[in-house]
């Protein structure tokens, strides 16, 4: 029997975006956005989907409406949040988009390393964009919740031991991280193995934090840390 008779009618789906070429290296994508996030980190773009409930949901039908329709113009899908791994239909939902050609990536946040365990043992994605939020020390104070850290450090360890095209990356705002505190972020993620390593400039659109967005997009990352991420990383650039 066909995958797609699996993915269930309470989808985690709240929104698509129809086309990107920057969320999935190497491919033409769309993007499934999910509910739910139990982390408040202020620099969140997506704070909306934090809230999102059940009735926001996309139809089983829109959701397969958009996969037939987009077959010919895109290579992948994109799930994205929110968070989606923090929803029990994951696997299935990424089994029903691979059912129909598409391959497949996920954005998270690591908090939830059973999840990706699974995903990455069933062999459900192609690449994995991982953010990395602070040094071990200050992670409740970025995420707003407590005990993140080890559930990050074992999803790390997960996606560096699967043989999965990957990326780790962290989104630099000043009033959130020192320049010390990026520098040890970065060092902390190339000690546990990785190569391929991201700092994104923070961006104002979505965000809710007034303080933040006072500023505008002119935050500018550290020449200092720029330079050690190109000693730590064999793979680095700012975005």
């Amino acid at each position: 029997m066909s995958l797609v008779q699996k993915i269930p009618c309470d989808s985690p789906i709240v929104g698509i975006q129809s086309l990107t070429a920057i969320d999935f290296p190497g491919k033409i994508a769309g993007v499934f956005f999910t509910r739910g996030c139990p982390w408040k980190c202020r620099y969140c773009q997506n704070p909306s989907l934090s809230e999102s409930d059940l009735k926001s949901s996309l139809s089983r039908n829109d959701i397969e409406e958009f996969l037939r329709s987009r077959k010919e113009f895109l290579d992948g899908i994109v799930i994205s949040g929110g968070e989606p791994t923090i929803h029990s239909s994951l696997c299935d939902l990424l089994a029903w988009v691979r059912d129909y050609g598409y391959s497949t990536a996920i954005h998270t946040n690591g908090g939830f390393p059973e999840m990706l365990r699974c995903i990455l043992k069933k062999r459900l994605v192609d690449y994995i964009a991982m953010d990395i939020k602070a040094p071990p020390a200050a992670y409740d104070r970025v995420t707003q919740v407590h005990n993140t850290g080890i559930a990050v450090s074992r999803s790390i360890k997960i996606i560096l031991s699967s043989n999965i095209d990957y990326e780790f990356r962290t989104t630099y705002h000043p009033d959130i991280l020192s320049e010390k505190e990026l520098i040890d972020t970065m060092r902390a993620i190339s000690c546990a193995g990785a190569k391929r390593y991201f700092l994104q400039r923070f961006r104002t659109k979505g965000v809710m934090d007034q303080e933040l967005v006072q500023g505008g997009d002119v935050v500018t990352i550290p020449q200092a840390a720029i330079n050690e991420a190109q000693m730590l990383f064999e793979e680095f650039e700012v975005r």
